[in-house]
């Protein structure tokens, strides 16, 4: 058992060291964070990485708020969260989600960080009404689901609950996950401090957000895993990915330094302070892994799926 392969490092195309990605792959991460490449480089790093990885399959996250274009360069743009929004457009809201699936399962990407949940009037957010945002989310994820995509909402407790009470919260910013998270296949936390609910932490390394609000009020029993870590700006990766893990964070995402959190990681492994939580976690990867290899559909070439995307508002 790797502990290291809770981690999944983030790739940029024309910045990060393609050597350094193997060797992470080899030493065990679960999978990686793909940005800035076009499909067919994104396609051919995802075949190297998983040539030498000691699993059957490595997951490929595109970590998104509106669509595939965010991390692949040449991938067509679809109708924004908003515009969905302000339409009501349910329908447009699977389309959206069933193509941006078949796009990127077309280039080797099992997972799609997406959709965001957060009730407010600006896109990546649907819209303010959050029985709406429940909805749109809802045949967003339908659609990811049936293209053969892993999902995830985010980003948790709402980024417009920041200044409300609980019981505000509970009413608006709670309603879409609440209703998403027998769909969901993980929830993402905020890189936001909630003041009103923990004044002295981020929400993905909060105690009282992961544990005591999500987990036990809410009552979600699925996976947690952790937002962007090099957007978020934290200078000490591997120790920020420690706290993660003992707040019921079960995968870390996207660190600039990938090294050092993997070393983290292991240090506290080997210490046998994290067994439990890496088995947890584990446990959770291979069943996201079981599930995108099953997927009886076969994949619609590249061409097909971009051209899709291309023809979505025809």
């Amino acid at each position: 058992m790797k502990p290291s392969r809770i981690v999944f490092p983030a790739f940029w195309f024309g910045e990060s060291d393609m050597a350094l990605a193997k060797e992470q792959a080899k030493r065990g991460v679960g999978g990686f964070c793909v940005y800035g490449g076009t499909a067919e480089e994104t396609k051919a790093f995802i075949h190297e990485v998983r040539e030498v990885s000691p699993y059957d399959h490595l997951l490929i996250c595109a970590d998104i708020e509106e669509d595939l274009s965010e991390v692949v360069t040449d991938a067509p743009a679809l109708p924004s969260n908003a515009e969905l929004g302000a339409n009501a457009d349910t329908e447009g809201a699977y389309r959206k989600g069933l193509v941006s699936a078949r796009m990127a399962r077309s280039i080797g990407i099992d997972w799609l960080l997406a959709p965001v949940v957060d009730v407010g009037y600006q896109s990546p957010a649907f819209c303010e009404t959050p029985m709406l945002v429940a909805r749109l989310a809802g045949d967003y994820v339908a659609g990811v689901s049936n293209g053969g995509l892993l999902n995830c909402v985010k980003y948790f407790p709402g980024v417009s609950g920041f200044l409300k009470t609980l019981a505000q919260m509970e009413d608006c910013e709670f309603v879409p996950y609440k209703h998403m998270f027998r769909r969901a296949d993980a929830v993402m936390p905020s890189d936001m401090v909630f003041a009103n609910i923990d004044p002295a932490n981020r929400a993905m390394m909060s105690e009282n957000i992961i544990k005591g609000l999500l987990k036990k009020r809410l009552n979600y029993k699925g996976c947690v895993i952790g937002a962007p870590l090099y957007k978020s700006r934290i200078k000490n990766e591997g120790a920020a990915a420690l706290k993660m893990i003992g707040c019921g964070v079960e995968m870390i995402m996207a660190p600039r330094d990938g090294n050092a959190v993997l070393d983290a990681v292991e240090r506290e492994f080997d210490k046998g302070n994290i067994v439990d939580a890496v088995i947890a976690s584990i446990s959770s990867l291979e069943m996201f892994t079981s599930k995108v290899v099953s997927f009886s559909m076969l994949p619609f070439s590249q061409q097909e799926a971009f051209e899709q995307a291309k023809n979505f508002k025809k």
